[in-house]
């Protein structure tokens, strides 16, 4: 069928595929009138070989040499993608190493300029001109005095430096300590309410198992005991609802208990929320009393028989109803709980990340002030020697003030950083107490923490795109091997080979 029609300029319309676009003076246009033999615009696997073969004849030695280092060099890169390139993996290094990148960039944001003030330029400056110029301008007496006097302020205003940018660090450390308490109390409270948590599926599996005996009593009845009083019938009847209504009760409690304190943890860190109202609403919640406890355990017996009552039928259907309502309550708890729990273990693993991130800055501060003695010690020996040289020679020791006055330079850089350091760890820990005040301040809408419906609702939306692309993926691969079937079934023997 190609064979057949005209033969036609191979142009950029003129491709296999139009959505290639080659530039017709361009060497790749070139190679392709090279390739296409026929000239009809497209590229069989025969023109392909012949044309390769061309190729290589063409070419030089060191050409040829040259396109099979890239070639292999393409093929190194393609296998090392396909064997090495695990994506999870190269985002998990991509994400470390931008951590790592904006941890730096703090310390060289706050490095790359000179971080000294005009007044305290002007003391260096003054103070190093001042002792440059007293051997020539003073007197060998005065300028003894004045030599040793310039370095040792130059060195003072470098100890004046190491005492801010160690106060800072210091800062920085009570600030991540102080977000670490905060981060294991808040811990310490969601492993309560997981000891809470835990005789709700007991409780749900004794409520589901006394409905099923309830269920099967009359029969059991009928069978076991066929002559027994009325009253043991009675009894033996009202016992399964009475474990469900047990179970039911326990279950309320357990989940009420795990509610505050999952409460407590996502509360726990708040600094900034201190007023007497909300300390006293927030011990209300969180500490129940004892009349509290039976109140919740009653009012949670009492729906299930209640409805038994409420209901028609004998002693069987009421027992089985007051049974099985008590199950569900006992289910519905459970999940309760388990919402509070997710809210908690969210909240406390945020906590840790903030935490971390505090003392990661407070760290990186700690890093940066580290230089601070040395370089005050450095400026303590400019001082030592300038006092020594002054008395041996003048000229010589009239450089001392001005290398001390570089070192407190340098002191004044990383006090800077320390500052940045501070800063940083102090947005953190605010962040902290924000974000635990808004859970004590009850502002549902700025909640910062885990929604588990919201959740469920996006993971749910995930599932559902996943499951359309991949009907959508294996439909269109069934279409297309249904048409290469049919495109081999007309096929004859002698076929032109597929265009490349």
């Amino acid at each position: 069928r190609q064979a057949s029609r005209p033969p036609r300029a191979p142009t950029s319309a003129g491709l296999s595929d139009p959505r290639v676009s080659i530039d017709a003076g361009g060497p790749a246009a070139k190679w392709f009138n090279k390739l296409d033999v026929d000239g009809d615009g497209t590229i069989s696997v025969e023109e392909f070989l012949e044309g390769y073969q061309q190729l290589e004849r063409e070419l030089s030695g060191e050409e040829r040499d040259n396109v099979a280092a890239a070639a292999e060099r393409m093929l190194q890169s393609l296998v090392s993608s396909m064997v090495d390139g695990d994506p999870t993996r190269i985002k998990v290094e991509s994400s470390l190493k931008r951590l790592k990148g904006d941890l730096e960039e703090l310390d060289y944001d706050a490095g790359k300029d000179l971080k000294l003030s005009d007044g305290e330029l002007l003391v260096l400056l003054a103070l190093t001109f001042s002792s440059a110029s007293a051997p020539f301008v003073l007197d060998e007496k005065l300028g003894e005095i004045v030599i040793p006097t310039a370095a040792a302020l130059a060195a003072a205003l470098g100890l004046t430096f190491e005492y801010v940018g160690k106060v800072s660090v210091a800062g920085g450390k009570e600030l991540a300590a102080g977000a670490l308490q905060a981060t294991a109390e808040a811990e310490t409270y969601a492993a309560a309410a997981e000891r809470s948590k835990a005789p709700l599926p007991f409780c749900v599996g004794v409520g589901a198992a006394a409905t099923a005996f309830a269920v099967l009593a009359p029969s059991m009845i009928h069978f076991i005991l066929p002559h027994a009083p009325a009253l043991i019938s009675a009894e033996f009847f009202l016992f399964f609802p009475f474990l469900s209504v047990l179970a039911n009760a326990v279950a309320t409690v357990a989940t009420d208990d795990t509610r505050e304190l999952s409460m407590r943890a996502a509360s726990t860190g708040s600094r900034g929320v201190t007023s007497k109202a909300t300390l006293d609403r927030l011990a209300r919640t969180t500490e129940r009393s004892r009349s509290d406890v039976w109140a919740s355990f009653l009012w949670a017996a009492l729906p299930g028989p209640l409805l038994a009552v409420l209901c028609p039928g004998g002693l069987g259907e009421k027992c089985i109803i007051a049974s099985a309502f008590a199950a569900a309550q006992s289910a519905y708890q459970m999940a309760r709980a388990e919402y509070y729990i997710a809210r908690a273990t969210d909240a406390v693993q945020l906590k840790h990340r903030i935490a971390a991130i505090s003392e990661t800055y407070a760290n990186q501060g700690a890093r940066a002030g580290a230089l601070l003695p040395f370089t005050s010690a450095l400026g303590g020996l400019c001082v030592a020697a300038a006092a020594f040289i002054v008395e041996l020679n003048p000229v010589v020791a009239s450089w001392f003030p001005g290398v001390a006055a570089i070192f407190a330079a340098a002191a004044s850089v990383a006090k800077a950083r320390c500052e940045v350091d501070f800063a940083a760890t102090n947005a953190a820990a605010n962040e902290l107490s924000s974000k635990a005040a808004m859970v004590v301040g009850g502002r549902p809408s700025a909640d910062p923490f885990i929604r588990p419906w919201f959740k469920v609702q996006e993971l749910l939306n995930a599932v559902a795109e996943n499951a359309v692309a991949s009907t959508k993926a294996a439909w269109f691969s069934f279409l297309g091997a249904i048409k290469n079937v049919l495109t081999l079934g007309r096929g004859g023997e002698g076929a032109r080979p597929a265009a490349a």
